[in-house]
């Protein structure tokens, strides 16, 4: 056959193979419509409609069965007949096309005819069988003058129980192994990533859950009015911009050490208009308004989900403390009493601490007097500024106190630190609790802002005054090894030298606090400081110290020796104590055994050095310098002496010539786990974790061979975190780039490079983020002409991880009465306080109330009462809700960082209907002058309490509410008051 006939012959079969496929489909349609059994079966799986769950009763299974039927018939004939005869047409017009273009007509008809009759025959095989397997007749399909074999039926039915069984043999095996898969996973994480060191039985799930790491991000939704907050911030901060470059004046805070300390605001400039900020005022709120966010893909399995939910049970129940390793990474469950016993038994050490007589609101209140009489008399005698006085205390100029959340104290409280690395392998297998170590957590106290002014001074002070001995950490101690081995400083001269380290045993605990500030004013006469900062940093730092507290289970201690571990100021004293004892106290008096020290650097309490002399002469020195620091309660316990140490996270041992080398080095109890790269976290943050550990592995390797091996350990355990084989290769060379690079600017010691002006758009992640960025991008135009060179930077915060979930350091500190706070309410489920006088009880919701606003049923959170402080509240005018329309103007949320019952006296001191002055300042009072004078009070509101929040998150969170409740559209918070 010629190559056109050949092409011909070709097309004409794929053709007609088509048409005899789509009439043997016809033909097992029209059959199954011609056999009652068949339209009720499942012969054909996509005419199946799905009719909801499977109902319960009979007379609706009925009803479902016919329902089911009625939609296969109707199917079958309006869609699978209809198509088929339309497909048939359609390709045998195609099929006659092909042979009036075709010579050999008569010979190509012959063959396509016997090729189809081929193709009939094995379709309608396959459908037989299909049809007959239905029907449950069992057996090949047959003619009817075609007698059974019986043999060949008995040996097809071996044949499928072999089949069966082989199935069956699969599945449990497949099922074995994915149990001992799981097993041996579970005996993975649960010795290196999470440890059991409880008497409860922890299920697979929730290890499952916690292998994921504290820092993991479960995958959220946006929330509309988080990001509509979000974007008001940035706009008023846009403004500000604007309005500074419209009217240029100095920055008070600009280089200054307390821009930490600004008085947070949300005001904006007064009367500043201009087109081009209302238009993309108008592009950016119209983003978030027409933004549609979606679900993002779950991240965490169902048996992840299961473990999650069993974890918060058990923390709820108090059976079970989840917290993170001192060091190393690895999450602890210990049994919730035992950490209450080991807690409790530090506070109850009279020697470290002394159980106070006050309470802790007493405390409190204190406190803050003695930091304001003090701060007032520094301000009125000039040693400090009228800034510096309202930054740590809040006052202002005629001394009356700012109304901002920062100025507005919590309660410090103490939580511990399980020192895992403490114990061998055999201690931690038999779940023998781990030392602690406890942190006083100040952040947000009384004293913190004192701590946050008194801070960059100390830092400066000690630098300086330990700059002899001073590290600030690993990379700093490389450089000085580099520059060692440079010099030639143990090649020269020097015969055989050792290493060695030391490590002060519970230093902050330790520290006597005389001693300590002796010390600090040494270091001040040493500083470059003036007269009156001095004075003042010295006078602030002993308030500090006399007056640090921490609570516990709703009792109050002060410490009696050591210093507060974890505040602001720890480190700064430690470091400037540890130098005046070593360098002022021990030096002059070991002088002799000091000459055997060639190297002595100091990263707070552990020491790296060199020394020349003998061992015997080092275990003297140690002994000697215990003996001298023990008055001051300073001992040095663990050292390490050799050629070999380990020091913070690096293996220095010596060289050839006596060179320093070194190498990365890992804990036994390290868990080496990164973020997993399914977290919910931008992508570029993934890059960043294996490019900064890349640079932290090249750098703390001195040789190419442990450099090499050391990476390929890191490869492997980032591998094991989701990162791919292609991402980990390509960031190599990048960060090799990165170490040669960051080695040329420190030789060449070049400035940083100046950068212009930041504007920072704060978020919390979400999937669409990149939509928000592509639009701020297109306003660059307008943003540079509205504010000139500056540029915009997002900042995108993250989610709830696993960590904010299941640790509650502060839950473990709180007593069981603070835990519920509606203990002592009158009746179950009440918001009142129950105080005698109390005027805002009255007006409170029952529990029996159904509270709407907008059509929306607000749930109020009935474990608080009126006395609860840091609250969003609720009031609600009941002479407006009383109509019948579902839209009313009723409803008004506020915050208040003082208690419930003071701010409600505040706003009924402004219902005086006389004094215009006064009733404008509340927009309760405000809407019933404008809505009904003759029922102007306060008493036809009724009051509740929504949530307790921190509050620093106090403005956001009532944001929330009036943009989920639409009350500054249709109701009291589109009311303007006058401040």
């Amino acid at each position: 056959m010629d190559p056109i006939n050949a092409v011909d012959w070709e097309r004409l079969r794929r053709v007609n193979s088509k048409v005899v496929t789509r009439e043997m489909q016809l033909r097992l349609v029209l059959e199954i419509l011609g056999d009652e059994r068949l339209i009720t079966s499942s012969i054909l799986s996509s005419v199946q409609p799905q009719i909801g769950r499977k109902f319960v009763y009979r007379d609706l299974e009925l009803k479902k069965e016919a329902i089911l039927r009625e939609a296969r018939i109707r199917i079958l004939q309006e869609c699978a007949v209809v198509e088929a005869n339309r497909d048939i047409i359609q390709l045998s017009k195609r099929t006659g096309k092909v042979l009036q273009k075709s010579s050999l007509n008569s010979e190509l008809l012959t063959r396509i005819g016997a090729n189809a009759d081929l193709e009939r025959a094995e379709i309608r095989k396959k459908h037989q069988k299909k049809i007959h397997f239905h029907l449950g007749i069992e057996g090949a399909v047959r003619s009817s003058h075609q007698p059974t074999n019986p043999k060949r039926a008995k040996k097809r039915s071996e044949n499928r129980d072999k089949k069966k069984k082989k199935r069956k043999k699969y599945l449990q095996n497949k099922k074995r192994r994915k149990k001992e898969g799981l097993e041996e996973k579970i005996k993975k994480i649960s010795s290196t990533v999470v440890r059991n060191l409880s008497s409860v039985e922890i299920p697979n799930t929730a290890f499952l859950y916690l292998a994921k790491g504290l820092n993991f991000v479960e995958s959220k939704k946006a929330s509309k009015a988080d990001l509509l907050y979000d974007t008001q911030e940035f706009l008023r901060k846009l403004e500000w911009k604007a309005f500074f470059h419209e009217h240029p004046q100095e920055d008070c805070f600009e280089g200054n050490e307390h821009r930490d300390l600004r008085i947070p605001s949300r005001k904006h400039p007064e009367g500043f208009q201009n087109a081009i900020l209302d238009d993309i005022k108008t592009k950016l709120k119209g983003f978030v308004s027409n933004f549609s966010p979606e679900d993002p893909k779950a991240n965490l399995t169902a048996a992840e989900r299961r473990g999650k939910a069993w974890i918060k049970k058990e923390i709820e129940k108090e059976s079970i403390f989840i917290t993170k390793a001192d060091k190393g990474g690895a999450t602890l469950i210990l049994d919730y009493g035992t950490v209450l016993d080991c807690v409790g038994k530090a506070l109850d050490n009279k020697d470290n601490f002394t159980l106070s007589n006050l309470s802790e609101a007493d405390k409190m209140t204190e406190v803050q007097r003695t930091i304001r009489q003090e701060v007032l008399s520094l301000s009125s005698s000039g040693v400090i500024s009228q800034t510096d006085k309202t930054l740590i205390t809040g006052l202002n100029e005629k001394n009356n106190l700012k109304h901002a959340h920062c100025f507005k104290p919590v309660v410090p409280y103490v939580y511990p630190l399980f020192k895992i690395h403490k114990l061998n392998q055999e201690q931690i297998t038999n779940k023998v609790t781990p030392p602690i170590r406890l942190v006083h957590a100040t952040k947000e106290g009384p004293l913190y802002r004192l701590e946050k002014w008194v801070s960059p001074y100390l830092t400066q002070v000690s630098r300086r005054f330990c700059e002899e001995e001073f590290i600030l950490d690993s990379p700093a101690l490389i450089n000085e090894i580099k520059e060692l081995n440079s010099r030639g400083t143990l090649t020269s001269g020097r015969g055989g030298v050792n290493l060695f380290t030391l490590d002060v045993i519970n230093l902050y605990p330790s520290i006597d606090p005389t001693f300590a500030l002796k010390g600090l004013k040494e270091a001040l006469a040493f500083s470059t400081l003036d007269t009156n900062k001095c004075y003042a940093v010295q006078k602030f730092t002993e308030i500090i110290f006399k007056n640090s507290f921490v609570c516990f289970q709703g009792k109050v201690f002060s410490g009696n020796k050591g210093i507060p571990t974890g505040n602001c100021v720890s480190r700064q004293m430690a470091d400037i104590t540890l130098h005046v004892l070593l360098f002022a106290i021990a030096k002059p008096q070991l002088r002799t055994l000091w000459k055997n020290i060639v190297v002595w650097k100091r990263f707070i309490d552990d020491v790296f050095g060199v020394w020349s002399g003998s061992e015997r002469q080092f275990h003297l020195f140690v002994k000697s310098l215990n003996e001298l620091a023990k008055p001051y309660g300073i001992q040095f316990g663990d050292f390490l002496f050799g050629k070999e140490v380990n020091y913070l996270d690096m293996n220095i041992y010596l060289g050839e010539s006596n060179n320093i080398e070194y190498r990365l080095y890992r804990k036994e109890t390290d868990a080496r786990l990164y973020l997993q790269t399914e977290s919910f976290h931008p992508k570029h943050v993934f890059k960043s974790v294996v490019f900064s550990q890349m640079i932290r592995v090249i750098q703390r390797n001195s040789q190419d061979h442990t450099c090499v091996e050391d990476l390929v350990q890191l490869k492997d355990d980032l591998a094991r975190c989701g990162h791919t084989e292609g991402t980990l290769e390509g960031m190599e060379p990048l960060a090799v780039q990165r170490v040669i690079e960051n080695d040329l600017y420190d030789h060449l010691n070049q400035p940083p490079k100046e950068t212009s002006g930041k504007l920072i758009y704060s978020v919390k992640f979400f999937k669409e983020v990149e939509q928000l960025k592509k639009l701020v991008g297109s306003l660059r135009e307008d943003i540079t002409q509205l504010c000139g060179d500056i540029k915009v930077i997002f900042a995108l915060r993250k989610h709830s991880s696993i960590g904010n979930t299941v640790i509650r350091n502060r839950r473990l500190s709180e007593s069981s009465s603070e835990s519920s706070s509606s203990e002592g309410s009158i009746g179950p489920r009440s918001q009142r306080c129950g105080a005698r006088g109390c005027l805002t009880c009255p007006l409170l919701f029952d529990s029996t109330d159904v509270v709407i606003v907008n059509g929306k049923i607000v749930n109020l959170d009935f474990r608080l009462n009126c006395k609860d402080k840091g609250i969003i509240y609720l009031a609600q005018c009941q002479i407006c809700a009383a109509g019948n329309s579902i839209l009313k103007e009723d409803s008004y949320f506020g915050q208040t960082v003082t208690p419930m019952h003071i701010r409600m006296n505040g706003h009924r001191d402004k219902f005086i209907i006389d004094d215009r002055l006064k009733f404008e300042q509340s927009a309760l009072s405000m809407h019933c002058f404008l809505k009904h004078k003759d029922d102007f009070s306060m008493n036809h509101f009724k009051l509740g309490i929504v949530r307790k929040v921190n509050p620093i998150d106090l403005d956001r969170e009532e944001e929330k509410f009036i943009f989920n409740f639409r009350t500054k559209v249709l109701g009291l918070n589109r009311i303007v008051v006058t401040r």
